[in-house]
């Protein structure tokens, strides 16, 4: 199958296309990120030989608009309780098809049923699709060597809530300050273009009562009052661009770029990509793999671009036979207590929950930061737009007392 991707290169900080050919949008997706690109958007292109009909002759394309995605975690869950209710892969897929609307969800349910049906494993099948993340797809594959199949997607939603947690935490913290700056810039624009203007025609019968600041504050004013359409379409035309490049993931690459310029936030993203590393390592473990196939799987995580040629260099690492501990420390990936963490999990052999351990801990800390920086963002946001709006009317006013002083 051909793919078209918009990628960023961090070295280069530039936005590219590039077209790529792999067996699936996860396997393309994973491909890229392994060379330490920024996977923007990825598409199939039209007319692909890749696209898999499903059971009724439909096609099941893997885009990037939101109503080609999957709910993971509530597919999940829903296999989950039919399989423990007895029924068989096969029937409990094909009740969820029979159960989704028609659209992109019963597509994917079609045709895994197909694929079932037509002798191919469940992760073969969830990976011809593409709608399925690599770790889930990775966590079935385990399991069917050992039939444990409620237990991989047990493990699986336990890695979704504890990033799910994190993304809810930073969501939930960045909520109240831009409540607060987005009301602060509404009453500042409301006074520019509504309020002022009439104080300039009180003020403009006594030039000399009006001070350089009150008059710089007056001209911008009188220049957004006598433009309104013009200002109203470059605020329409800015909101529209910022939304644009949301949806295209163009912000969160800045985002991501200013925070790697700054030496705190920097060591926060690492918390965060540690934290889900070291998840996808523990549930990767529990599902039977070894410590060298797992690294070689997180690296096509989504994580942060700089750890994957790290990963690479501990996976060549432990096919040496170097251990563990020694080769994540060498490159980086821990700090002393995670280093003798790991020695533990050498001595006892339960690298699963010693990396859960390290997971939690990475978490922890990243969550512990976002509140602590939410107590100090908050406040300051608060006086800084109370500033900015006392600003405005302050100078907005002061004409008005030099006039009464001079009429005392």
């Amino acid at each position: 199958m051909d793919f078209t991707a918009k990628l960023f290169d961090p070295n280069s900080c530039q936005v590219q296309e590039r077209q790529v050919t792999a067996a699936s949008a996860r396997e393309a997706r994973s491909k890229l990120e392994s060379e330490g690109l920024t996977v923007l958007a990825l598409n199939a292109l039209k007319g692909s030989a890749g696209e898999v009909p499903d059971a009724a002759g439909a096609k099941l394309t893997t885009g990037s608009s939101k109503d080609q995605r999957l709910d993971v975690a509530w597919w999940c869950r829903e296999l989950r309780t039919l399989l423990a209710a007895g029924m068989t892969v096969v029937e409990a897929l094909d009740t969820l098809r029979a159960q989704s609307p028609e659209g992109f969800r019963r597509l994917v349910h079609r045709q895994l049923v197909h694929s079932l049906q037509s002798g191919m494993s469940l992760s073969h099948a969830m990976a011809s699709t593409g709608a399925f993340p690599a770790v889930l797809t990775a966590s079935v594959k385990a399991s069917e060597r050992t039939s444990n199949l409620i237990d991989a997607l047990d493990d699986y939603l336990r890695y979704h809530e504890l990033l799910d947690n994190l993304r809810r935490k930073v969501i939930s913290a960045a909520i109240y300050p831009t409540l607060v700056f987005s009301l602060g810039m509404t009453i500042t624009f409301f006074l520019l273009v509504f309020v002022i203007p009439r104080f300039a025609q009180v003020y403009a019968n006594r030039p000399g009562s009006v001070g350089p600041a009150t008059k710089l504050l007056l001209q911008s004013s009188s220049l957004l009052h006598d433009h309104f359409p013009v200002a109203m379409a470059m605020f329409a035309a800015l909101a529209i661009g910022v939304l644009w490049a949301w949806r295209r993931g163009w912000v969160t690459v800045a985002i991501q770029w200013i925070a790697d310029r700054i030496p705190l936030l920097q060591q926060q993203l690492r918390e965060l990509s540690l934290a889900k590393l070291y998840q996808a390592m523990a549930l990767m473990t529990r599902g039977g793999y070894a410590l060298a196939e797992t690294v070689e799987l997180c690296a096509g995580l989504q994580i942060h671009p700089a750890l994957r040629p790290r990963l690479r260099a501990v996976r060549s690492d432990l096919v040496h036979g170097r251990r563990v501990s020694a080769s994540l420390r060498a490159a980086g990936l821990t700090d002393e207590v995670t280093t003798r963490l790991l020695a533990v999990g050498e001595r006892t052999g339960n690298f699963d929950q010693i990396l859960q351990v390290i997971a939690n801990r990475h978490s922890s800390n990243f969550t512990l930061f976002v509140e602590r920086a939410t107590r100090v963002v908050e406040p300051v946001m608060l006086f800084l737009v109370s500033a900015l709006v006392g600003s405005v009317v302050l100078l907005m006013y002061m004409p008005v007392f030099d006039i009464a002083s001079t009429i005392r």
